[in-house]
């Protein structure tokens, strides 16, 4: 893994772009020989894949003032939303307020740019932004290109890192269609590629597959370590429906075995002992009216169209593939597998051709950028996890655990996320299941090698959280979120704090429903939050930047800040004793009337603190953030 690069050495690499749906998978696998003295190219972050935690990443870490070398081994950046094929996004109910960085949100709204501000291009279901992926591209790309520190350097692979005691110190790509090698010294190391392929190139433990009962305390945990059991990927397509026309594809000779296997159907089975409504048979076409915060009605076709009327993309969970895992597995494994893959999804169109009867859908190759129509790369749910400081576990998030508005508080954040716990079946005794969870927070021990390795970091779906959680932690907004925040801590200064450069960057680290990263005031109301400096209700998500905060709460806040921290009638009676504030000439603090600056008595506080605002009339809470975190170190 680590040999030396004093001699020419052979790779045998597996090339995803090349794998053919039909005749030998191994001509995916190539040969390469690396020379003595490779080219040179030295960076100070080598981010590792150009997915959304990749993308991001190289973005703030330019904005940061670093160079930045971004190898991506498909011809797209943009993973998931783009190679992958899920250009439906996967998100939640506040997701046109906040709940996700800044920088994701303007991408949307770029993405909305492209079809001249049509808020839903493809009007689906299943999410509130479905487009086509070659328009993520291009925006993607353009983003890529407005910064000059950044070289992005596609159709590349990493082959090898070496790694010296506790730091990276190069890294050895090819460029898959050239065969050139380069060999890039980096300061730091980001790894964003879909399945954590760095994990084992730099020597930090991870884990495969499903953690058992006993190693999590998970409920819904089997009894035994299972490795194998890894959510299975997915082959999306791109279609366009043409009534009266024949663009039947012609069947793979092994069509009628897959469609057993697979039991292609249009039923879902949404499990009613969950309280759910059971089994639905979706109708191809239609528009029926949305479920509110559901998006999934009946028309199968419009589920995920991704422009109207008649373009839509199939990424359906019969169509999944789940009988191996390509997570450590050779080349030659690893394209045998995809072509599986390949077909399966292959066989999919087929049967609604003949099957089903719909012959008029046609296969639009142009979409995904590929000769075969399939996604350029496998959508890839589940990767290698590393072993990290910090495990995000399924009762750490999931309601029925969780009674608050909100997840469990995790007192370093990096970022938030809201999505169901949606693991897909494996060919390993994995059914699969969904599990509804609180709004949550990205820990930043999650981001934390265990491994005493010093300048390396996770950033996709490789952060430390076991199998079920890792079923909501996959989507687009986390990942991207996780990517930029790897790269704000991969680039933090001497003189700068985490949680300040973070919020300065419009991520958000505590979870609020009404409070967008363009607020003026989101900064300091996230810094305050975070560090349990500002009122929040136990009854819901608001942050209600403009209410007035009561004198109650902020005795509470000022027991808090100078670390006595109590429940809040004796918080009051601290904040009295101290002289912090005052009761009035009968001894009555009225803990319910709005806080006024001249409530608080900053003399008496332990240490000093700035002059408080001359303004008359009630506190705000967004005020009083503002203010805390000017004083607060």
């Amino acid at each position: 893994m680590f040999a030396s690069l004093l001699a020419a050495t052979i790779f045998t690499v597996l090339d995803v772009e090349r794998v053919p749906v039909n005749g030998d998978p191994l001509r995916a696998v190539i040969h390469v020989e690396a020379p003595a003295q490779p080219r040179a190219l030295a960076c100070d972050v080598l981010i590792v894949g150009a997915g959304m935690g990749g993308v991001a990443g190289a973005l703030r870490a330019a904005d940061r003032g670093r160079t930045v070398c971004l190898t991506e081994e498909s011809s797209w950046v943009g993973g998931q939303t783009t190679a992958g094929g899920v250009s439906a996004l996967d998100e939640h109910k506040f997701i046109e307020i906040t709940g996700a960085p800044l920088t994701y949100l303007q991408f949307r709204q770029k993405l909305r740019g492209a079809y001249g501000g049509i808020a839903n291009p493809g009007a689906c279901y299943v999410s509130s932004l479905c487009f086509e992926p070659k328009a993520a591209v291009k925006i993607l790309d353009e983003m890529l290109a407005s910064r000059s520190n950044i070289t992005v350097l596609r159709r590349t692979k990493i082959v090898e890192l070496t790694r010296a005691g506790n730091r990276l110190t190069a890294a050895l790509a090819v460029n898959l269609d050239s065969k050139q090698f380069v060999r890039i010294t980096p300061g730091y190391v980001l790894d964003a590629t879909e399945m954590g392929d760095m994990l084992p190139m730099a020597g930090v433990p991870y884990i495969l597959g499903a953690e058992s009962r006993a190693q999590t305390g998970e409920p819904h945990a089997p009894e035994k370590p299972n490795p194998a059991c890894v959510q299975s990927f997915t082959y999306p397509f791109i279609i366009e429906s043409r009534p009266g026309e024949n663009h039947s594809l012609p069947k793979l000779s092994d069509h009628e075995a897959i469609v057993k296997r697979q039991n292609f159907s249009l039923r879902m089975n949404y499990p009613s002992e969950y309280g759910w409504k059971g089994e639905v048979l979706y109708s191809m076409y239609g528009d029926d009216l949305p479920i509110p915060n559901n998006m999934s009605p009946r028309p199968f076709f419009s589920w995920r169209r991704v422009k109207t009327p008649n373009i839509a993309l199939m990424n359906w969970p019969r169509q999944d593939y789940h009988e191996e895992s390509i997570l450590d597995r050779s080349p030659a494994d690893q394209a045998r597998i995809l072509q599986q893959a390949k077909r399966t999804s292959y066989a999919f169109l087929a049967w609604l051709h003949y099957d089903l009867g719909h012959p008029e859908m046609k296969l639009l190759p142009e979409q995904m950028g590929t000769a075969d129509g399939l996604s350029m790369v496998p959508y890839i749910r589940e990767s290698r996890r590393m072993v990290a400081r910090e495990t995000v576990r399924e009762q750490d998030i999931v309601a029925e655990f969780q009674p608050g508005p909100r997840a469990r508080h995790f007192p370093a954040s990096v970022g938030t996320g809201f999505y169901m716990v949606d693991i897909h079946p494996c060919g390993a005794n994995e059914k699969g299941r969904m599990m509804m969870p609180r709004p949550f927070q990205i820990p930043l021990g999650a981001l934390q090698p265990k491994d005493p390795i010093e300048n390396f970091l996770p950033a996709g779906k490789n952060i430390g959280v076991t199998h079920l959680a890792n079923g909501a932690y996959r989507l687009h907004p986390i990942e991207w979120n996780i990517g930029e925040s790897a790269a704000i801590l991969a680039t933090l200064g001497p003189n700068q704090t985490l949680d300040r450069e973070l919020t300065d960057a419009g991520i958000p680290l505590f979870w609020f429903d009404d409070l967008a990263p363009s607020h003026p005031r989101f900064p300091a109301i996230q810094l305050t939050a975070q560090r349990g400096l500002y009122p929040t209700s136990p009854l819901d998500l608001h942050a209600s930047p403009d209410a007035p905060v009561s004198r109650g709460e902020a005795a509470q806040i000022l027991a808090t800040l100078f670390a006595l921290p109590a429940e809040r009638p004796a918080a009051i009676t601290m904040a009295v004793e101290q002289g912090w504030m005052a009761a009035d000439h009968r001894n009555w603090f009225h803990a319910d009337l709005p806080l006024l600056w001249t409530d608080w008595r900053t003399k008496a506080f332990p240490r000093q603190f700035p002059a408080l605002p001359a303004k008359i009339g009630p506190v705000t809470r967004g005020e009083l953030a503002q203010y805390l975190a000017n004083a607060i170190p």
